[in-house]
């Protein structure tokens, strides 16, 4: 589990379980805010199930600052106090994703599997790659 404290809020990250498949392990991801009765879930295909600055990182971005229709429906935007904070909180929601992404950038790559490289290659978020990384 691990917690990031935004104004008066916190968010909290907790790892819900591995599912092996045939591309590479899902983590699941359950977030939520303790001030609310919302949660939703993350799934992210990675190896490692450690609740990191990854994690955080992507469920604030995906959860708080996209206000996606699956957030607003059955996430954590569900909530109408939620999706106010947010609107009230959203420089200091960037600004802690902003703190995360600097932690990140000094981070280790992960590892990935040959077919998540694939995957990154074919929507250009690593063209850089030369050989896929063993995983």
């Amino acid at each position: 589990m691990r917690k990031v404290v935004i104004g008066d809020r916190s968010v909290v990250v907790t790892h819900a379980g591995t599912e092996a498949t045939e591309f590479g392990d899902i983590q699941r991801f359950r977030v939520e805010m303790p001030e609310s009765d919302a949660v939703t879930h993350l799934s992210i295909l990675r190896s490692s199930a450690e609740v990191d600055e990854r994690v955080m990182a992507s469920a604030i971005d995906a959860e708080l600052l996209l206000g996606s229709d699956g957030s607003t429906e059955s996430g954590l935007l569900r909530d109408p106090g939620v999706r106010a904070w947010r609107d009230e909180n959203r420089f200091a929601i960037e600004a802690a994703l902003g703190e995360l992404r600097d932690v990140i950038a000094g981070m280790p790559p992960e590892q990935v599997s040959d077919i998540e490289q694939t995957l990154l290659r074919a929507f250009g978020m690593d063209a850089d790659a030369e050989e896929p990384r063993p995983a």
